[in-house]
């Protein structure tokens, strides 16, 4: 009976030994590790989006962008009028048209009529001008009609036939020949004589035809 004993347990061994083992992964469901409750949440949270009715896009409103200029343009409503820039080292003679504003650092000899003349500390201008504003650092001479305004610095000098809107000089600017303020238009006496005298003989002639009669 022993001897039976020992060879049933030792044939029970060797099969244990043969059989299959079990693969670490294939455990049952209920043994896998669940995920920390922070996993959970942030699962949880993150849900796909559904749209109805196909793909939807999300374009640019393309009135919403700003208008595109021309390379080297300006913007719209900051445009520039045309602008002359006499250099120190260039002297300028003849006639300036279609020019907003003229700028003098060297010597200009010139008529001209334009919006704005600004003439620097080294600027000369010899000539003619009607402008609006002008600005003198340097010196003019000849006729000038300032329109609006006339603003002589501490280093320029005006001289010549002067007439301006208004005048602003600061002290050591220089001044000199004749120089009238801008005014309205002015009645022509003589046109009003003559005319007078027109009316009168008309009704001098009417009267003496009435005596005829």
């Amino acid at each position: 009976m022993a001897k039976s004993g020992i060879l049933l347990n030792l044939a029970l061994l060797g099969k244990n030994m043969f059989q299959k083992k079990p693969k670490l992964t294939d455990t049952p469901e209920s043994n896998k590790e669940t995920p920390p409750p922070s996993e959970q949440k942030l699962e949880s949270r993150v849900k796909p989006m559904t749209t109805t009715g196909g793909t939807r896009s999300f374009g640019i409103d393309n009135s919403l962008r700003p208008k595109s200029s021309p390379y080297g343009a300006a913007p719209e409503g900051k445009k520039e009028g045309s602008k002359l820039h006499v250099g120190a080292d260039i002297h300028l003679k003849g006639e300036i048209t279609a020019c907003d504003r003229l700028i003098v650092e060297g010597k200009v000899e010139a008529s001209m009529t334009s919006k704005e003349i600004e003439i620097s500390q080294s600027g000369v201008f010899n000539g003619t001008v009607d402008i609006d504003t002008a600005d003198i650092s340097g010196e003019f001479d000849g006729t000038m009609k300032a329109r609006k305004r006339l603003v002589v610095r501490k280093t320029g000098r005006v001289t010549g036939d002067i007439s301006y809107g208004e005048i602003e000089i600061e002290p050591g600017g220089e001044v000199g020949g004749t120089l009238k303020k801008i005014a309205g238009e002015q009645p022509n006496l003589l046109t009003e004589m003559e005319s007078g005298k027109d009316t009168a003989k008309k009704t001098d002639d009417a009267e003496s035809e009435k005596e005829s009669v």
